[in-house]
């Protein structure tokens, strides 16, 4: 291992990698990643993100770069200070004793290249180290363009319709824009999804849930049901007496990971979990709010609304008036029910009594069994609304990684 001093004291050309770590035992996985990943000489010196600023202040940064947050106060503001003193094209790998979803995502959308909590596992670092040898300038921008979209369904009230609407929606993400789908049923006693789909119900909903440390790509897989070539169901149909306890981060890790693989993740949320997920959502996103023309459905689709638009303030909220037509003369009118829910109605869905028929509990949606109803109609539009296409970021200058974008408008001074 190369002494720090001697590989950073201002060579005239920077060195592939050098670290920054607290401890003994995150040194030693550095150390051992390093030599996993094949990157011989190793700069490794002991301190965080703070001493990592001090010494790389006034010497040419590493391709590659390991700092240590553990014990910062702001670690994104002192990220931020290791970009105004660190060159174009460094790439860094955070670790931290912190296991913060939060800031994990808040970091990766910084640009920092990955981020690992303590105690290390050196096969992951290396595995790390191994990707961004191989070229993250290039996959900067396309990480973040399919970063998948997430839309929530919730009903204002019970009976309202709000899975048929959530099943057609991903049905039609699926097979008419041809998109890769999750539809997630997070109703693990009552759910009907997968039901509504003519599926079994799939295992492991419960488990990943109640262990989070268990979320991964393949345990996802395994618990999923294929609807479709390019649909996938998650849900769960759990026994009464069973008690269901878990975090509600593990909700929030679980859509992370079913982003990095699906284009679009449709959640049935259940309105009593609304108040405690919505805050989750991150753009790209969507909520589709389900209630009927009923003085009680105004009531809880104003309430609703407003909750949504103060918990999630960037998610694109769709209100649909569904089942129009079924109680005629003790329906509110639509001029009415806008105005006392205080909304306007995205989408009307007309009640087709016929149509519906023929649906329950053959597994097809409305689209397979009556492409030309009105109320597909209506279903295919609020499909165009809320699953629709990702907006570029603008700003961003081609071949630098997101990390600099931001501190690059700022002009920062030369070093000295």
């Amino acid at each position: 291992m190369t002494a720090l001093a001697s590989v950073l004291g201002k060579p005239a050309k920077a060195k592939p990698f050098a670290a920054f770590v607290a401890d003994d035992d995150s040194r030693d996985a550095v150390i051992q990643a390093a030599a996993e990943a094949s990157i011989p000489n190793p700069a490794i010196a002991s301190g965080n993100v703070a001493d990592a600023i001090r010494r790389l202040a006034n010497a040419p940064t590493p391709q590659l770069l390991v700092v240590d947050l553990s014990g910062c106060a702001d670690p994104m503001t002192d990220i931020g200070a290791l970009a105004d003193v660190c060159d174009e094209g460094t790439l860094v790998i955070a670790i931290s004793d912190v296991n913060d979803i939060a800031l994990y995502r808040a970091l990766i959308g910084f640009g920092v290249h990955d981020y690992l909590v303590k105690p290390v596992d050196p096969a992951a670092l290396a595995a790390s180290l191994g990707r961004a040898k191989d070229g993250p300038q290039p996959a900067a921008e396309p990480a973040a363009a399919t970063t998948g979209r997430v839309v929530a369904v919730v009903g204002a009230r019970g009976g309202v319709g709000a899975t048929t609407i959530a099943v057609n929606l991903a049905w039609m993400l699926a097979h008419e824009q041809g998109k890769r789908v999750a539809l997630v049923d997070l109703d693990l006693f009552f759910g009907s999804c997968g039901l509504t789909l003519d599926l079994e119900m799939g295992r492991g909903f419960r488990e990943a849930l109640e262990n989070p440390s268990r979320i991964d790509g393949l345990f996802i897989e395994r618990a999923m049901i294929r609807a479709s070539e390019n649909l996938f169901v998650l849900s769960a149909e759990e026994a009464l007496d069973y008690a269901i306890a878990f975090d509600p981060s593990a909700i929030e890790l679980l859509l992370e990971h079913l982003r990095r693989d699906f284009q679009a993740v449709v959640v049935d949320l259940p309105r009593f979990g609304a108040r405690t997920q919505t805050a989750i959502m991150t753009p790209p996103c969507s909520i589709v709010l389900v209630s009927e023309p009923s003085l009680a459905g105004m009531r809880d689709t104003q309430r609703l609304a407003k909750l949504f638009t103060s918990l999630a303030p960037k998610a694109e909220l769709s209100v649909v008036l569904n089942r129009v037509g079924a109680n005629k003369g003790a329906e509110l009118a639509l001029a009415d029910f806008e105005a006392g829910a205080e909304t306007k109605a995205s989408v009307v869905v007309p009640f087709e009594p016929k149509i519906l028929a023929a649906t329950a509990g053959t597994g097809k949606p409305l689209a397979k069994v009556a492409n030309g109803a009105k109320s597909t109609a209506a279903l295919r539009a609020l499909t165009a609304r809320a699953g629709g296409a990702q907006a570029q970021r603008p700003g961003r200058k081609p071949g630098l990684p997101p990390f600099w974008q931001k501190w690059l408008s700022f002009a920062p001074k030369p070093k000295s």
